[in-house]
């Protein structure tokens, strides 16, 4: 069970980092807490949405909210991650799926994970920054001429956003934790599938921040078969110093005053 928890838990690190999608062909859009559905433009301006992305990168700290939603056939896999999230290399972070959760927190290079009521050494993430990752598709989107949608504003969270969507090719980012060693989803494999992934991108009006983001793919890995995954992230208390600043668990100190590593 716990090396099942622990490769849920380097998912949902991936998913709530990256987002991204798995292979070929698109839908339209369908997941959300806000959910933009009409095109309003096929070929809107750039420009709004990287000075978001510049802006949303510059945040010292903010809350995410991760939901995945994996189909593989009949099998179904839903899971959700909350995390905290403070600049340059503090993070608190938990994953829910199912009937467990695990727990992860991470202060400069010390990084712990909860499976269960202990608190183990882990892995420390290298770049916590959740909104670093799409960059590499705005820019790749950007210099091969893909077309930037422009759908219906949408209320997310706490303001009225503009929401972008641009559809770009399997392998701009990394696949899934738990997909990346499987056979038939190395790089060369996959590019030989005509795989996409939708990005759609809500920045808030007032606040300037990426306020959400979703991904939605559909496709085809050899030793998996057909997989639809559907990711929706929702940033919130953006730079708000009482509500997202990272405290450390309770049990944690707890477990560590009593000596235990």
């Amino acid at each position: 069970m716990k090396s099942g928890r622990q490769t849920v838990l380097a998912l949902a690190l991936c998913a709530g980092f990256l987002s991204t999608g798995c292979t070929p062909g698109v839908q339209s859009v369908s997941i959300a807490s806000g959910t933009a559905t009409q095109v309003v433009s096929h070929h809107a301006p750039w420009s709004p949405l990287l000075k978001a992305l510049d802006k949303s990168e510059t945040a010292a700290m903010y809350k995410m909210q991760t939901a995945v939603n994996i189909q593989n056939g009949n099998l179904h896999t839903s899971f959700t991650v909350y995390g905290t999230i403070q600049q340059p290399n503090m993070a608190s972070i938990q994953v829910h799926e199912n009937n467990f959760n695990i727990a992860f927190y991470q202060q400069g290079q010390v990084a712990y994970q909860q499976d269960g009521t202990i608190w183990s050494p882990a892995q420390p993430v290298s770049n916590l920054n959740a909104y670093a990752g799409y960059r590499d598709v705005v820019e790749y989107a950007m210099a091969h001429h893909l077309p930037l949608e422009k759908m219906n504003r949408t209320y997310v969270v706490d303001e009225y956003c503009d929401v972008y969507r641009v559809v770009v090719p399997n392998g701009i980012v990394s696949l899934p934790a738990f997909l990346g060693g499987a056979p038939g989803a190395s790089a060369t494999e996959l590019s030989s599938h005509a795989s996409e992934v939708a990005y759609v991108l809500y920045v808030g009006e007032t606040s300037g921040y990426i306020r959400q983001i979703q991904t939605q793919s559909v496709g085809v890995v050899d030793s998996v078969g057909s997989l639809i995954m559907q990711t929706t992230t929702i940033f919130q208390d953006i730079d708000n110093a009482q509500l997202a600043k990272v405290q450390i668990p309770v049990s944690l100190v707890q477990q560590l005053e009593q000596g235990v590593q």
